[in-house]
């Protein structure tokens, strides 16, 4: 088989993506695959996609705006070129985190209250009080753009660093407790990770930076906790119309599990916490990106 392998792009995630990207193609010539890297320095496709149309498939590996959010999906779908993951229409529902709480919420479950504003004129009628606030930009990832603020009277400023990655951002209850995440593939949750930032909060750093967080796999926080968070990533995963694999994270407080929001390209390297957590379930990163593969073009 021939595959194309999308990565970088214009994001603040582009040098993740180009991890993935790595990480992916190696993995694709392991398998036996003859691949082609794609690296984008812009947000388009254009001049590649008459090449692109040659592949039997083409794995997404970007992060971010362009790849994450419907828009390369639908231009791949409209050229009738197969890949990997959620639709156009889901990617797109993902992207948005307080559409994706709303729905969160509809269903009955939990996640911590919210305001999403679109400016830094920000006045006490957020409906919701809290010890500290969570700052972030509504639609991307990789916690850029994250802030913690303890007084009210801070958010404007954090506002003003989370309206330069997107136009419209996010104030969230600040929920302590435990940072979990859940992968999906196939319709199986894998076993919960934990995460444990060395200082501070789970932002940027501690996710890249080595050393900056520890990772439990499988998590300790009991078989029936396990269960229910498991059975709550799988709801949302399908709530959202996601199909072949994702990652779903969450905040474990008081025994209360909170949904934070979901990511529909998780990052993909050697070290990132959805291969992490397959490895326990006995996969290897190439059977990873196998089953991705080929669950992806049986959806199609």
């Amino acid at each position: 088989m021939n595959i194309g392998i999308i990565f970088g792009g214009e994001s603040h995630e582009s040098e993740v993506s180009k991890n993935s990207g790595i990480a992916i193609s190696k993995a694709c010539k392991n398998l036996g695959y003859t691949t082609t890297d794609y690296f984008l320095e812009i947000n388009s496709i254009d001049s590649e996609i008459n090449n692109l149309k040659k592949h039997d498939f083409v794995f997404i590996a970007l992060h971010g705006t362009f790849g994450e959010d419907g828009t390369l999906q639908k231009i791949l779908e409209d050229n009738k070129i197969k890949y990997n993951g959620a639709d156009q229409f889901a990617s797109k529902k993902c992207f948005d985190k307080s559409f994706c709480k709303k729905i969160a919420i509809n269903d009955g479950i939990l996640t911590p209250n919210f305001y999403a504003v679109e400016s830094n004129i920000c006045n006490d009628n957020i409906g919701f009080t809290s010890s500290k606030y969570v700052i972030k930009p509504n639609s991307q990832g990789s916690s850029v753009g994250f802030s913690v603020v303890d007084n009210f009277e801070d958010i404007n400023s954090a506002i003003d660093v989370a309206l330069d990655f997107d136009n419209k951002v996010l104030i969230e209850e600040y929920i302590g407790g435990n940072e979990l995440t859940v992968p999906i593939l196939g319709g199986q949750a894998f076993p919960v990770i934990e995460i444990i930032p060395k200082e501070g909060f789970y932002d940027y750093s501690a996710k890249y930076v080595k050393g900056m967080s520890e990772y439990v796999c499988p998590s300790e926080i009991g078989e029936k906790l396990t269960t229910e968070i498991k059975d709550t990533a799988l709801r949302i995963h399908q709530l959202l119309g996601c199909e072949v694999y994702s990652r779903v994270d969450f905040k474990l407080f008081n025994n209360e599990i909170y949904f934070l929001e979901i990511n529909t390209l998780p990052g993909m390297t050697e070290t990132s916490l959805f291969p992490m957590s397959a490895k326990n379930n006995n996969y290897s990163f190439e059977d990873v990106i196998g089953k991705i593969i080929k669950l992806s073009l049986e959806k199609c």
